[in-house]
């Protein structure tokens, strides 16, 4: 090997570890360890290891939100009508319960308004809808995938384009909902502003489902 490729060797693992160091969680808006109110940790707020949450997944440790919600068309739902994943989200989200209300504790720290989504969700994407993809019958037009992989997901695109949605139980029927993991990553997987699962540059994260 070369002087000259040895150096282009050493820039480009230099530029995925700098890639690798921005997708964490610790470099995100939901590190908040320099919080007094976190005991400087950045999990505890939403998740512990011990005396999480009745039957609550993730080991989740923050209190839910038990809101009604104004959705598209003036309809009015309950939080634990959603996937469990955007009821989770929504506890500091929609603005209703504090962001240092976990373990049990009542806390008086509430999200910002660049955060806050509130409950009138009328002026936002849709979230505990139904995923109407692939159209039935499937039209001529239609070149995307939609394939049930596992009992807690199911994925609307490919490798790089691939979004999440939920598997939902509805008395026996399974439903695909669009939910806010659908777009976004909590734990900061990509390196995308705001925290989304991929790119939106052209509308790309868009055109995923809506393709036109």
């Amino acid at each position: 090997m070369n002087r000259r490729t040895l150096c282009l060797g050493l820039v480009a693992l230099v530029a995925m570890a700098g890639s690798q160091a921005n997708a964490q969680i610790s470099l995100s808006r939901h590190n908040f360890s320099s919080f007094g109110w976190s005991g400087g940790e950045i999990c505890k707020p939403c998740h512990t290891p011990h005396h999480a949450i009745a039957d609550v997944p993730r080991l989740w440790n923050h209190a839910l939100t038990t809101a009604t919600y104004q959705m598209h068309g003036g309809t009015g739902t309950a939080a634990a009508n959603f996937d469990i994943d955007s009821r989770l989200c929504l506890s500091c989200h929609d603005g209703t319960v504090a962001l240092d209300s976990f373990g049990g504790q009542t806390g008086t720290n509430f999200i910002g308004p660049a955060g806050n989504l509130g409950t009138d969700l009328r002026n936002d994407h849709p979230v505990g809808t139904d995923a109407l993809y692939p159209p039935n019958p499937v039209p001529s037009w239609w070149a995307g995938s939609f394939n049930p992989t596992t009992s807690n997901g199911t994925r609307v695109g490919s490798g790089a384009t691939e979004l999440k949605l939920k598997a939902w139980d509805d008395q026996g029927t399974t439903r695909y909902l669009v939910g806010c993991t659908t777009c976004h990553t909590p734990h900061n997987k990509g390196n995308y502003p705001h925290m989304t699962r991929i790119s939106n540059a052209s509308s790309q994260m868009c055109l995923v489902c809506h393709i036109k």
